[in-house]
This record gives C-alpha cells, structure tokens and sequence, in this order.
C-alpha cells in the first residue's frame, strides 16, 4: 500500500463508528486501524505514554513476520489474529483484509475471549469498508499505471529520436 493515501469521508466515519463500538463493546484501553505499510488511520481510546504511530508501525511489522512464519510452516493463508500478553496490558492484532489491521490494547482484567469476539465481529464490519477502499485503489493504481507508462514510452521516444 503506498503511504499517504486519503480515505474519502464516509469511509473515515463508518470506520470511526466500527473503532468506537469495539472500544465501547471490550472496555479496551485504546483500539487502531492501520493500514498495512504501518501507518496510524484512526482509533479510539488513549494509552498513556504510549506513541500510538510508532505502535501502528511494528504492528505492521509483527504482522508481516508472522506472514512470514505462517508460510515457513506450510500455512496457505497469514494468521489471523496475534496476541502479546503483558503484565498489566495485552495487545491484540488482526488483519482486516489485504490492506488494515486492526489492534486492541487492554488490560489483563478485560477477559481475551470478549477482546477476541468483538474484534472478529469487528473485522467482519470493517471488511465491507477495506473491500471498498481496495476496489479503488485497484482502479485508481490501473489507471495511474496505465497512463504514466504510456506517457513515459512516448515521452523516451520523443528524448531518443533527436
């Protein structure tokens, strides 16, 4: 996914909204929507003393090796889910489609099946948003890609024959 792309409104509010009734259904402490490159989207919630975009970017990266892991094991698909379990607080991460993940952060009270469920449901609510967005970037990248090569053969064309 490349970094700096713009979710049009609707999509931000209807992610906003999902973030929000996990936050409200788990009792988490902080929960995030990040793009797969690692980049914060949105979330609800604080943790303290936490930087919440450098926490987006090695989500990213734990989920990338666990991509990888699955596939050394002879797993056709990534996993899931990916859950670290602390002293005081827990994080819980899931994939939503090729393009988000999604990560919980609570605390050891707050029992991992609830987390767990809801976030599922979660992820089924934000598929339909993910999907949408990755129908456009598809469409957007073929067009750019399309255009830009056509542009940059006549454009070398042009510098060559002189």
């Amino acid at each position: 996914m490349t970094s700096g792309f713009i979710l049009p409104a609707q999509q931000l509010d209807e992610i906003e909204q999902h973030l929000g009734r996990l936050y409200d259904k788990t009792g988490a402490t902080c929960v995030l929507l990040i793009d797969i490159s690692g980049q914060l989207i949105s979330y609800r919630g604080t943790a303290q003393g936490v930087n919440l975009v450098s926490l987006a970017a090695l989500a990213a990266s734990d989920i990338a090796a666990a991509t990888e892991m699955a596939r050394l094991v002879g797993e056709r698909e990534q996993f899931k889910f990916l859950f670290h379990e602390g002293e005081s607080h827990n994080v819980l991460i899931s994939t939503v489609g090729i393009s988000f993940l999604l990560a919980v952060i609570f605390k050891n009270p707050v029992q991992i099946g609830l987390v767990r469920l809801f976030t599922k449901e979660a992820v089924t609510e934000l598929l339909e948003v993910a999907e949408e967005f990755e129908g456009i970037r598809g469409q957007v990248a073929q067009v750019v890609d399309s255009e830009f090569t056509t542009s940059l053969a006549t454009e070398l064309e042009r510098a060559f024959s002189k």
